[in-house]
C-alpha cells in the first residue's frame, strides 16, 4: 500500500466553477482597487477539478472584469466549453502568464488558487536590492513563511513556468525579480492574504531601508518562530529537498544589467 502523503500535499476540496468565477470576479477588482496591480497587469486562477482551472483573460481590465469573462482551461492550457466573449463579441484568450499558474499546480497539488499580481512595494525594494528573504518581523512567517526571490525571467515566455516551477514546489510566496510576485493557496482567500502581508511587510522593509536600516531577526529565534508556525516544516526548512535558495544571486542580475546595455549600445 503506498505511503499517505503528508497532509499538506493533499489536494484541497475543489469548489465549482460558479463559485470560482464569482471569487476571482471579486478578487481582481480588490487586487485593482487597492493598486496591487494595474488594469490589465496580473492574473488570477482558481482550479476547479483534477483537470479544470478558471483563469482570467487576457487584456481585460481587472476593475471592470465579471464572471462570465473567466476562461476555463484544462491542465495542458486548452480551453474547454464555451469560449468567454468581451465586449467586442470576439473570444477571450487566457491570461498571457496561463503557462505560470498551470505550472504551480502541476508542482503543488495542495494548491488550489494562484495569484500574480504587481505588488509596488515589493517590486521596489526588490530593484533596490532590499532581501525579502530577510526576517525583519515575526509577523512575516505566520503570514508568509519564506519569502521567495527568483531570478529574472521575460514575462510571457517559457523561461516563466520553466523557472518559477522549482520555487513554487518549495515556497507559497514568490518574487519575479523585475517583474511582480506569485502567491499560491488552497483557496483564492489564502493566496490573497499572502499577497497582503508580502505588500505590506515590504512596504515595512522600505520604511526601514529608508530609517537606515535594522538587523535581522537572530537565526534561532527565527527557527523557533517557524516551529511554533509551521508545526510541519516546510520543504524549503527540510534537507536534502532540492529547494531553490530564497534570494537570486546578486552578480545574476549584474549580468542582466550588463547584457541590457550591450544590446542598447548596439542599437546606436
Amino acid at each position: 500500500m503506498p505511503a499517505t502523503p503528508p497532509k499538506a500535499a493533499l489536494p484541497p476540496p475543489w469548489i465549482d466553477e460558479r463559485s470560482a468565477r464569482a471569487q476571482i470576479a471579486e478578487v481582481a477588482r480588490e487586487i485593482y482597487g487597492r493598486k496591487l496591480s494595474g488594469a490589465t497587469d496580473g492574473n488570477l486562477s482558481v482550479r476547479v477539478g483534477a483537470d479544470r482551472v478558471v483563469t482570467t483573460p487576457s487584456g481585460v481590465h481587472k476593475g471592470r472584469l465579471t464572471p462570465e469573462r473567466m476562461v476555463v482551461v484544462d491542465l495542458q492550457g486548452r480551453v474547454v466549453g464555451r469560449p468567454a466573449a468581451g465586449a467586442d463579441g470576439k473570444a477571450l484568450k487566457p491570461s498571457s502568464e496561463l503557462a505560470l499558474h498551470l505550472a504551480a499546480y502541476r508542482a503543488r497539488p495542495d494548491v488550489g488558487a494562484v495569484i500574480h499580481a504587481h505588488p509596488p512595494n515589493a517590486i521596489a525594494y526588490t530593484l533596490a536590492g532590499g532581501q525579502l528573504s530577510e526576517t525583519l518581523v515575526s509577523e512575516v512567517v505566520f503570514a508568509c513563511g519564506q519569502i521567495a526571490t527568483a531570478p529574472y525571467t521575460t514575462p510571457t515566455t517559457q523561461q516563466v513556468p520553466a523557472m518559477l516551477a522549482e520555487y513554487l514546489r518549495c515556497y507559497d510566496v514568490v518574487m519575479m525579480l523585475r517583474h511582480g510576485s506569485v502567491t499560491v493557496g488552497r483557496d483564492l482567500d489564502s493566496a490573497l492574504a499572502r499577497l497582503d502581508a508580502l505588500e505590506h511587510t515590504a512596504g515595512i522593509y522600505c520604511m526601514v531601508r529608508m530609517l537606515g536600516g535594522a538587523a535581522p531577526i537572530a537565526p534561532a529565534e527565527v527557527d523557533r518562530l517557524f516551529d511554533l508556525a509551521h508545526p510541519q516544516p516546510p520543504p524549503y526548512r527540510t534537507p536534502g529537498t532540492g529547494c531553490p535558495p530564497p534570494e537570486a544571486p546578486a552578480e545574476a542580475d549584474a549580468a542582466l544589467v550588463a547584457a541590457v546595455l550591450r544590446a542598447l549600445g548596439a542599437r546606436s
